[in-house]
């Protein structure tokens, strides 16, 4: 009767080993698209009129990955996967080409100039 509780314990032992060595580890490696977005206030109608806010958008080709809307001077981040993206900021502003490697943190400022 030992040998049996032994044999089944050890059977346990490598069935419980065997499922957890089978679990797959399904998060992807990501980077960080981060930079600071300056509303350009030159193009505000008459009398001046602060714009209080930017809105950044992330496409991959012509795909919208994400978009966030910040208070002009904050920061803005986008957690991605690995890849070639183009950053936009409403306004004047030319979109900015970015790499994000994984476990990397690319960044695209957009100041104003105007």
């Amino acid at each position: 009767m030992r040998i049996v509780r032994k044999l089944a314990a050890v059977v346990a032992a490598v069935l419980a080993l065997s499922l957890a060595a089978c679990t797959t580890n399904t998060a992807r490696p990501t980077g960080v698209v981060t930079g600071v977005a300056y509303a350009c206030e030159a193009y505000s109608p008459r009398p001046p009129v602060r714009i209080p806010h930017m809105k950044v958008s992330l496409y991959s080709g012509s795909k919208l990955v994400a978009s966030e809307t910040v208070r002009s001077g904050s920061t803005y981040r986008f957690l991605v996967a690995p890849g070639t993206y183009q950053v936009k900021a409403a306004g004047p502003y030319r979109p900015q080409d970015v790499v994000v490697r994984a476990g990397r943190r690319v960044t695209a400022t957009f100041m104003t100039y105007c």
